[in-house]
């Protein structure tokens, strides 16, 4: 079986260190924005889980 908290581990360090850097590009930053806000709401989902099934949210619209 996947090991999901490992992953989920792997990808929010990986995100949490880049975020940072991004927020000081001005042309970066509502990426940056972006994913600071899917961080935290993983996180959330993460402390909140009790076995419940994975559900994936809807990929937000490209800014043009």
């Amino acid at each position: 079986m996947a090991d999901y908290q490992q992953m989920y581990y792997i990808l929010c360090r990986a995100v949490d260190s880049v975020i940072d850097p991004l927020e000081r590009i001005p042309l970066a930053r509502p990426a940056a924005q972006t994913l600071r806000a899917a961080l935290l709401a993983a996180e959330e989902v993460y402390l909140c889980a009790e076995d419940t099934p994975l559900t994936l949210l809807p990929t937000p619209p490209a800014d043009s």
